[in-house]
């Protein structure tokens, strides 16, 4: 397990979720280092440790790995390379709480306490109508044709994990509504304050550490400006796409009430 000389919150959701936000939200506090780009190569080698253990052949892993626990020691160094790398950007801070974002990582949460130990973890959630259209619009910008089945298989998948991981069940992750966030529903605020300990930002893109990739199929227009109510997305999905969408999601509509 590796321990850094400051706290590390982990953020996540689905793609089109509104991690970015929250993430910005989070980075804005008093006590929090600027906003990170998302930690792709920590959340790969996260995904290779679990590849490794889950479909190694036997012989292969004892001769190399010799155990769960001796191949997270080999791969932890890794890791914690990344995450001082990172925060070397700001050596000149005398902050106590670090960032660190990808919706990817959800998939693979339950791994954030075998090498982050008792790491704070926050996953905004999104009406998946919104959701998944949005990844429509990154589906044409990116020119792929993918069916509006495949779109709610894949974001279905995310908060599948999540609500189904170790670490929701012991109720260690907490849960944000993203149509809260834009709304500034202040409760909900004070809610996630409560869990982290520290203050974060009400307004968005205040404290952030790179440039902003507008070129990027994945990027938002509404990414570097402060929140806005309106931001609300209004979805462009036909009846039977939405119905198929609700169907899919009724489950997670009795907590949430989306519809």
């Amino acid at each position: 397990m590796l321990k850094f000389p400051f706290e590390l919150t982990f953020c996540i959701g689905a793609p089109r979720s509104g991690t970015t936000l929250l993430s910005s939200l989070l980075s804005e506090g008093p006590t929090v280092f600027p906003m990170l780009p998302e930690c792709t190569f920590i959340t790969r080698i996260i995904q290779y440790y679990h590849d490794l253990v889950s479909f190694s052949d036997k012989p292969r892993f004892d001769a190399y790995a010799l155990s769960n626990e001796h191949l997270a020691t080999i791969l932890a160094p890794t890791i914690e390379s990344f995450v001082y790398t990172a925060h070397s950007h700001f050596a000149t801070l005398a902050h106590s709480h670090l960032i660190l974002k990808d919706p990817d990582l959800s998939i693979y949460v339950d791994y954030i306490p075998f090498f982050f130990g008792d790491s704070k973890v926050v996953c905004v959630i999104r009406d998946p109508r919104d959701v998944i259209t949005s990844f429509v619009e990154v589906r044409h910008r990116q020119s792929v044709d993918e069916s509006v089945d495949s779109l709610i298989s894949t974001v279905f998948n995310y908060y599948w994990r999540v609500s189904q991981s170790e670490l929701a069940k012991q109720g260690k992750i907490h849960f944000v509504q993203f149509e809260k966030i834009l709304t500034l529903d202040e409760q909900e605020f004070l809610a996630l304050e409560s869990y982290l300990g520290y203050k974060i930002g009400r307004t968005g893109f205040q404290k952030i550490s790179f440039q902003l990739d507008t070129n990027d199929p994945t990027h938002s227009s509404n990414y570097g400006n402060p929140i806005k109510s309106n931001q609300l997305k209004q979805c462009t999905l036909n009846a039977n796409e939405l119905s198929r969408i609700q169907d899919a999601f009724a489950g997670y509509n009795q907590v949430y009430g989306w519809w």
